[in-house]
């Protein structure tokens, strides 16, 4: 099997994948729509599953998030009290075996200083990951976890390489093959739904 076909059937699975884990909210032609968005070089995450995502990050209560107007926006309860802030796309480095990483402008200023703030970034990062590379991380497994660095008063980054699934995904020779191939070009948050744009190599899905 060739480099391309390896590609192309890990890319079904992760269609597949996608239809059960982030479409599942969207059953009707869930599987046709995300093959689909990959032909267009986009994936897309309903704004519910970012909910569900910081709904479980550590010491959460109760969380909505919501992807409106450039920003995904989110509010959290903690037993210390509430927490509403904003995540801006920024910017992504993808290089070659090397960094996976996305860097967001969190709003208000100052809100990167706020540990609460990194661990639901890092529970955002999941869902980015499994949306970029569903194959590698099938439903069920947990998002949050990814190690978020602060720059500043008003920036984080996260490697996605360090959420634990693609973490564990990347000792995979095929599956590292994968996570290599697809690289993410921008984030846009439209209507209740995050897109995500890829940079996809030739192929016919």
């Amino acid at each position: 099997m060739s480099r391309f076909d390896l590609l192309k059937s890990w890319i079904r699975v992760g269609a597949d994948r996608a239809k059960e884990g982030i479409d599942a909210v969207r059953p009707v032609g869930a599987l046709r729509r995300v093959v689909g968005e990959l032909r267009k070089q986009r994936l897309v995450v309903p704004e519910s599953v970012l909910s569900n995502a910081i709904a479980h990050a550590p010491g959460v209560l109760a969380a909505n998030a919501t992807a409106r107007r450039g920003q995904i926006q989110f509010d959290a309860r903690f037993a210390d009290g509430e927490l509403a802030c904003a995540l801006e796309f920024f910017g992504t480095r993808f290089a070659p075996r090397g960094a996976k990483e996305i860097t967001f402008r969190v709003h208000p200023a100052g809100s990167a200083r706020d540990g609460r703030v990194r661990d639901l970034t890092g529970a955002i990062a999941g869902v980015i990951a499994r949306g970029l590379w569903p194959m590698a991380i099938p439903p069920g497994k947990p998002l949050h976890g990814a190690i978020v660095d602060r720059e500043g008063d008003d920036l984080v980054r996260v490697d996605l390489r360090s959420v634990p699934a693609v973490r564990d995904a990347l000792g995979n020779g095929p599956m590292a093959l994968v996570l290599e191939a697809i690289e993410l070009k921008r984030i846009d948050t439209v209507d209740g739904e995050l897109l995500l744009h890829l940079k996809l190599p030739g192929l016919n899905l």
